[in-house]
């Protein structure tokens, strides 16, 4: 990841206060931003400027609203980008089909695919803990999570995601299809069930045997390729640098320009505006600019 692209990103997360929300939906494939704006525009749900900036039709607010009913609160997503949530989910729905045919008595079990280290996990946690009641510990667990979710619907779609003795639950294109909606509306419910169950294992009293299923899913504040690159500018420059270099990456003019323009409302400044003021402007150093004041906006 090069220095613009990771300012960037930080500047729309900034200033949309999505930052909690960043890598959440890591590893979703959504197409290209151009063609999905195309097809939504063409089914009436959003208007598009020239500068790919969309806004939702009327048409376009209701199914945005009605999908958004369906979801749990934002909190629970944004667990996505702290954790590796969707790694747990492969863990946990392992072990309740391990649990579950250890509870018949019966020690074969459908294989799942897991890496060497998640299985290795696994077999330890169920060595570990199977003397303990495990079976009943697993119950308590699943009966208090479900009932905190007080909607029958949700804790339908938490059970439909399990695998267990003689129960193989619903892919999410079968369940949407029973229940009228989209499998990516399934997908993002699943991410947000198991950030829930996630928090609510970290909060579990001791001892806690469901601890171990969520070891080694911290994921970095930053990504190793955007740690990389910071880590060479500062090389480059000034080793002693504690705050991001925001000034030093704009011409002096550039940055004088923009100081003596900016609304007070900076967040919402638009770049074409800014542009028209400052010849020569670029994007990125406008983007940085904007990130800059909006945090040293309390200092004035």
């Amino acid at each position: 990841m090069d220095l613009e692209t990771l300012c960037l990103i930080f500047g729309r997360s900034l200033q949309y206060d999505m930052l909690d929300f960043v890598d959440s939906l890591h590893g979703q494939q959504f197409g290209d931003d151009q063609q999905v704006a195309l097809k939504l525009s063409q089914a009436g749900l959003i208007v598009v400027d020239d500068r790919l900036q969309f806004k939702l039709t009327k048409k376009g607010q209701v199914i945005h609203d009605d999908y958004t009913a369906q979801l749990l609160p934002l909190k629970y997503l944004a667990v996505s980008s702290r954790v590796d949530v969707n790694r747990f989910a492969q863990r946990f729905v392992f072990a309740s089909q391990i649990v579950s045919e250890y509870s018949y008595a019966n020690h074969k079990y459908y294989p799942q695919s897991l890496g060497y280290y998640d299985d290795q996990l696994l077999k330890h946690w169920f060595i570990a803990n199977k003397q303990q009641n495990l079976p009943k510990q697993f119950h308590d667990l699943l009966t208090g999570f479900l009932s905190r979710l007080d909607n029958d619907q949700r804790a339908e779609v938490f059970v439909q995601s399990l695998i267990g003795h003689h129960f193989s639950g619903m892919t999410e294109d079968q369940l949407a299809d029973s229940l009228k909606t989209r499998p990516t509306i399934i997908e993002i419910q699943w991410l947000q069930l198991y950030g829930m169950l996630l928090l609510l294992i970290q909060k579990h009293p001791q001892p806690n045997p469901f601890m171990q299923l969520t070891a080694g899913l911290e994921k970095p504040i930053i990504s190793n390729s955007a740690k990389k690159t910071f880590e060479l500018y500062r090389q480059q420059t000034v080793p002693s640098i504690d705050q991001f270099p925001y000034q030093s990456l704009i011409q002096p003019k550039t940055f004088q320009q923009l100081a003596l323009t900016q609304p007070d409302d900076v967040a919402n400044w638009a770049f074409d505006q800014a542009a028209e003021e400052v010849p020569g402007l670029s994007f990125f150093e406008f983007r940085l600019f904007q990130i800059y004041r909006s945090k040293t906006a309390h200092d004035d």
